[in-house]
């Protein structure tokens, strides 16, 4: 398998100091910060401290680094012009923060719908694709890739769904400048897959797809449990990822295991390796 396995984890209020330096010792090839909580990382002297970490994560280990920008409270979808302007503002903060770390993949969410832009949904995703658009000609000129993601089944969230994925991808191939236009792509969460039961519609987009998320559950909600205590297809998966299926050419990039801990990341780990021997 060409892919590289990686870890996140989803509980920005613990403190990552502690378990970050144990990734590699404990399988890992990579690690996706979270840029906000207790992961956000800032420059001078309140925020420095971490970025600092980070760097020496980054100069001392052979791990490679994703970011996922800042996704609480953050709607790139807003049709409230000041909102939608804040948000596109603290992706783009968040970006530089960490561009020097970032290996190549920054993961972006495409919004959800508000009580107004639900009577209105395509001045919602012509708001996602402006956001999007500003966020990846900032991306590529730092040479940082931008993959969106798909969401849960809740329904006020944008990107569901593979079309509406599609369709944002494409309104900012359509807008963006020349250099950003082809570093926009698809980051595949399994997890909220399962939850809308569109996990084969999502792998039929075959090379959009340049970033993957793993988590287990059990159909209905994001749970974030490791990989095997949920009812998610996991031989399905890394058969694709492995390029074992029908029209898949085999999916390099890393496959992202978002949980809570440390312990479910080994787990999840070993889950995967007895999978790999069957």
């Amino acid at each position: 398998m060409k892919a590289k396995i990686s870890f996140s984890s989803v509980n920005a209020t613990s403190d990552p100091v502690n378990w970050i330096y144990k990734l590699e010792d404990a399988g890992f090839q990579g690690w996706e910060i979270v840029g906000e909580g207790l992961q956000k990382l800032e420059k001078g002297k309140n925020g420095g401290e971490f970025r600092e970490r980070v760097r020496e994560i980054h100069e001392t280990t052979n791990l490679f680094l994703s970011l996922h920008t800042p996704l609480s409270d953050i709607n790139i979808a807003s049709v409230n012009e000041r909102i939608w302007a804040e948000c596109v503002r603290q992706l783009k903060e968040s970006i530089e923060n960490a561009y020097e770390f970032i290996d190549d993949i920054c993961v972006v969410h495409p919004g959800f719908f508000s009580p107004l832009s639900v009577q209105t949904p395509e001045k919602a995703f012509q708001k996602a694709i402006a956001g999007l658009t500003e966020v990846c000609e900032f991306a590529a000129d730092r040479g940082l890739r931008v993959a969106v993601e798909n969401l849960t089944s809740a329904n006020m969230l944008m990107g569901r769904f593979p079309d509406e994925l599609v369709k944002i991808v494409r309104g900012v191939r359509e807008n963006a400048n020349s250099d950003a236009a082809e570093n926009l792509g698809i980051c595949l969460d399994v997890g909220h897959a399962n939850t809308t039961k569109t996990l084969d519609e999502f792998f039929a987009l075959r090379t959009e797809i340049i970033h993957l998320h793993a988590s287990d559950n059990f159909g209905a909600e994001d749970l974030h449990l490791p990989l095997g205590r949920g009812n998610l297809d996991w031989k399905k998966v890394f058969e694709w990822v492995r390029g074992g299926v029908e029209d898949c050419c085999g999916y390099e990039g890393l496959v992202v295991f978002e949980l809570y801990g440390l312990e479910e990341g080994r787990e999840s780990l070993e889950f995967v390796r007895r999978l790999s021997l069957k």
